[in-house]
């Protein structure tokens, strides 16, 4: 399981010229030295990333990096469009546990082990109130601080007398989910990803409110061309794996891992290796600044001190900044060393007519 570090959250921006601030705002002088004054410093590494220790005056010098203002990490919203129909009280092959308490389970672990760095929502068809194929109000609408509350809402589901245990009705209106869960005011923030990961163990059967297989898919196809990308999740023998497989690929995330397109699990285990997965392609490297870098050309962005990375606006290996959102994201290997904790810290400079690196 790849989780961020938490170091990130506290990783800092630095601007150009020669005031020192510490990421709280306090100046890193003493307070009669002036906002202004240099660092004094012993060696290289008692300077902000890009200036040098001068042995003579011992002091800072020479660098463009200076200011530091902190990065704020912009986690993404996904929400879970769950299957809750009555085929998910059968149990498991070869397991004395029903799929509802294996996908219950997989997602209280993936709640948990990403609480803070995805913005949670869900959604359950068929819902328990109003009509059997249409749904009402969406249960967790995409939010802060969403992920207990959900986990909590699923725990209580595991109980047969709990409204939302799957025994009723018995119908998969697959098309009103997606549609019910599309309707989600955060899917239009475009401040930061949105995804949706539909869970089903079978396929569209007993409604056709939503336009039936066809409307699911006008329904996910819709989202994408919005820019919110759809996973699919297959779970047991008895889904339509035709049908999964064309929602996969008109949700623009399709596995290209496995045999299929969509995400397939037969058991508890693959279900909460496949959903940490996919919380794992999710999860941003996104960071939003509070001060735009004047000039993109004089940006730079050092791992580790010593490693330049990249500005890339393919996005496939390297960082951009989306002055729109004022955003800053790191791509790639680069994200992946984020990610993985093989980097916990890094600085973004700008003002500098060369990189900062010596």
């Amino acid at each position: 399981m790849r989780v961020l570090p938490i170091a990130l959250l506290s990783s800092s921006i630095a601007v150009a010229c020669s005031h020192h601030s510490s990421p709280n705002g306090d100046d890193d002088n003493n307070d009669t030295a002036g906002p202004d004054a240099p660092l004094a410093c012993g060696s290289d590494a008692d300077c902000p990333t890009g200036e040098q220790c001068d042995p003579t005056s011992g002091t800072c010098l020479g660098g463009c990096g200076a200011q530091h203002l902190n990065l704020t990490y912009v986690p993404p919203n996904l929400g879970i469009v769950l299957d809750r129909s009555c085929s998910m009280t059968k149990e498991l092959k070869g397991s004395n546990e029903t799929k509802w308490e294996a996908a219950v389970g997989a997602l209280t672990d993936v709640l948990t082990s990403y609480s803070t760095k995805v913005r949670w929502g869900m959604t359950m068809f068929p819902d328990n109130s109003g009509s059997a194929c249409t749904q009402d109000a969406i249960p967790f609408p995409i939010a802060d601080n969403n992920a207990q509350p959900i986990a909590d809402r699923l725990q209580a589901a595991l109980g047969s007398a709990d409204p939302d245990y799957p025994d009723f009705p018995c119908v998969t209106p697959i098309d009103t989910g997606i549609e019910q869960a599309g309707t989600d005011p955060a899917l239009l923030d475009t401040t930061r990803k949105s995804y949706l990961m539909l869970v089903t163990d079978g396929s569209q059967s007993g409604c056709s409110a939503g336009g039936s297989a066809a409307g699911a898919e006008a329904a996910v196809t819709q989202l994408f061309s919005q820019g919110v990308a759809t996973y699919v999740v297959g779970f047991g023998s008895e889904v339509d794996g035709k049908e999964l497989t064309t929602l996969a690929n008109d949700g623009g995330v399709p596995n290209t891992m496995g045999s299929n397109a969509y995400y397939a699990a037969d058991t508890a285990a693959e279900l909460d290796s496949v959903f940490q997965q996919i919380a794992s392609n999710v999860v941003s490297c996104t960071y939003a600044v509070d001060q735009a870098p004047p000039d993109l050309d004089e940006t730079y962005v050092v791992f580790s001190g010593n490693t330049l990375v990249p500005r890339d606006q393919t996005h496939m290996d390297g960082w951009d900044y989306d002055p729109t959102a004022m955003t800053l994201t790191l791509y790639g290997n680069y994200c992946s060393e984020l990610e993985t904790g093989v980097v916990v810290d890094f600085d973004v400079l700008f003002g500098c007519p060369t990189p900062p690196i010596f």
